[in-house]
């Protein structure tokens, strides 16, 4: 790609979208930001005065991940305009829009437009990448929020897709005991070449209460009052599946359950690396 005939647009989103600009302005390219969650300081980048005049300067449109958050777009700013009307009335037949977890529906309509798509979350790099700020962050969150060290302490992991199976991995490395627990048998054989243990989930209400860390990454209420009525009164869970996430929050604070909800770690904990990684496949692309 030449950078002499790309023109960026990074809107909205985290830190992630921050870096993104300053990777692709050291790259010679020209970019353009709107609504970033930090005030731009870099002269070399341009700030556009409204989402439209953003997206219409561009070939090629990096919005957050994910794009949607509580069924809003995302983003941390005051801005009244960036909304998923404006962003669409604003594309053009030819431009490539790139963001994380894009909408099926909305997805389809642009493509119907002549619009190019690239979902992050779907390029399999990325979602890889994705999972080593996601773990570490989730790491990261349990040790500042538990008293206890995770050295040696008996873990779960409910799920083992790409989040579940890097945040083993390290836990491993941090020598603590997993247990993982999944439906899929599959999973749990593969998850025994790495871990402690591997159990299915009709057995987790029989041993919840061992564990003083919990790490969910299913993204369905499965921590219910049940289980939450079971689940040792110091226990941590540390929720990083996908909004609204997998814990009855309501029946936690009733009953003074330590559980955390904790989306975005990537553009919390490494938001530069996230970033190089996203730059590679939108130039890859492109």
């Amino acid at each position: 790609m030449n950078n002499k005939n790309c023109n960026f647009a990074v809107i909205g989103g985290d830190l992630r979208q921050v870096y993104l600009c300053e990777g692709l302005a050291s790259l010679g390219y020209t970019v353009c930001e709107y609504a970033l969650c930090v005030d731009n300081r870099n002269p070399s980048i341009r700030h556009a005065s409204s989402l439209e005049e953003a997206v219409r300067s561009a070939s090629a449109i990096l919005a957050p991940i994910p794009m949607i958050r509580n069924q809003l777009f995302n983003h941390q700013t005051t801005m009244t305009d960036l909304t998923l009307e404006t962003l669409t009335s604003s594309l053009q037949k030819g431009q490539y829009l790139f963001a994380g977890c894009i909408p099926p529906s909305y997805d389809a309509a642009l493509t119907e437009r002549g619009i190019h798509t690239c979902d992050f979350m779907k390029e399999e790099e990325a979602a890889l990448y994705n999972t080593i700020a996601t773990a570490e962050g989730a790491i990261s969150e349990a040790i500042s929020k538990s008293p206890l060290n995770l050295h040696r302490s008996p873990c779960l992991i409910l799920g083992y897709g790409r989040c579940g199976k890097t945040l083993a991995s390290y836990l491993k490395g941090m020598f603590c005991q997993v247990t993982v627990c999944a439906r899929n048998p599959i999973a749990r054989a593969e998850a025994e070449i790495l871990v402690d243990e591997a159990i299915d989930v009709c057995r987790l209400d029989q041993n919840l209460n061992r564990f003083p860390f919990v790490f969910n990454t299913i993204p369905e209420v499965l921590i219910t009052r049940p289980l939450l009525e079971k689940l040792h009164p110091d226990a941590l869970i540390i929720d990083i599946a996908s909004a609204p996430g997998g814990v009855d929050y309501n029946a936690a604070k009733e009953l003074g359950r330590s559980a955390y909800l904790c989306p975005g770690l990537p553009g919390r904990y490494a938001p530069k690396s996230s970033a190089e990684s996203m730059i590679q496949i939108v130039t890859h692309k492109l």
